[in-house]
């Protein structure tokens, strides 16, 4: 297997994770709006839903970029 297919599997995999985090953490966020969680716990996880937001984007762009 070549570097670039094992660079491109690795980033691929992770990118799958990510967007799964990114997936879970909206529905926790949702519940936690359903049961009225306080604001500053809601506002923690939009953050780190955000982080997640932009790890996609980077990831997304270093795969474009392998092409």
């Amino acid at each position: 297997m070549s570097n670039f297919t094992e660079q491109h599997n690795k980033i691929a995999v992770h990118l799958q994770e990510v967007y799964k985090k990114h997936r879970e953490l909206d529905e926790h966020i949702q519940d936690c709006f359903a049961e009225r969680q306080d604001d500053l716990t809601i506002n923690r996880l939009k953050t780190k839903k955000l982080w997640l937001k932009d790890e996609i984007h980077r990831l997304e762009s270093q795969l474009k970029a392998l092409q």
